[in-house]
């Protein structure tokens, strides 16, 4: 449209210089008019010369150029996962950072309870301890008699073993050896069975053990029974 209105100007501007040329001249209209085409034809090819200034700023914009993406375009188009990757990443770093404390505290909460139960038992030796001072005094003011002295004792250390969670494992006599569980006798002395069917049991209960049980009720032996037992 640009080009059509130009090339009419010019059109019109070469016929009227022409036209005022002729007249001050006498030239007849058979002459300045095609002298006036001439001039139109003229400016028309210098006019029409390839200029790369014309060309940008008339010639459209071809789609293989505007397909081509600016370093702008491309972070734009990948931004959208970035933000997505980012909080990702920021809530796996928070998550370890929970972990962590969390463990933390679980240690030292591991740690204080351990150090309470270990003060526990302290104090329970402290106590059988004092028992022990008081029941010996009052033996030696012969205000208490030995088998009062030591039923005094068994009644404090009875109490204090269920304070601090143990159990009695009791061994019954003639129990086969192999089915004990492991851990929870020792074999003080063997003796050869008077009768094939005594083989390899128990003979003797020479002391009890003690055990503890854990959360899932299984018995760990702290003290194991000392037993005298028939060889097999």
């Amino acid at each position: 449209m640009v080009n059509w209105v130009a090339s009419l100007f010019f059109g019109l501007l070469a016929l009227g210089l022409a036209c005022l040329a002729g007249s001050q001249i006498g030239l007849s209209a058979g002459v300045w008019i095609p002298a006036g085409l001439v001039l139109w034809l003229a400016a028309g090819m210098l006019l029409s010369r390839p200029s790369q200034f014309g060309d940008d700023v008339a010639d459209p914009i071809h789609p293989e150029q505007g397909q081509e993406k600016t370093p702008q375009t491309i972070s734009a188009s990948v931004d959208p996962q970035a933000p997505n990757e980012q909080s990702l990443h920021t809530a796996v770093i928070e998550l370890t950072r929970q972990l962590r404390s969390k463990e933390v505290s679980l240690d030292k909460l591991q740690a204080k309870l351990t150090e309470r139960e270990f003060r526990r038992s302290l104090s329970r030796v402290a106590t059988i301890h004092e028992t022990l001072v008081f029941t010996l005094h009052l033996l030696a003011q012969g205000k208490l008699a030995h088998a009062d002295a030591v039923e005094q004792l068994r009644q404090e250390i009875e109490s204090a073993i269920s304070d601090l969670g143990l159990e009695h494992h009791v061994i019954q006599v003639g129990a086969t050896i192999s089915t004990l569980p492991l851990g929870s006798f020792i074999v003080l002395r063997s003796e050869t069975a008077t009768t094939p069917t005594l083989a390899g049991t128990v003979k003797e209960v020479v002391s009890s053990g003690l055990c503890a049980r854990d959360e899932e009720g299984k018995p760990h032996f702290i003290s194991p029974s000392k037993i005298n037992a028939y060889k097999i």
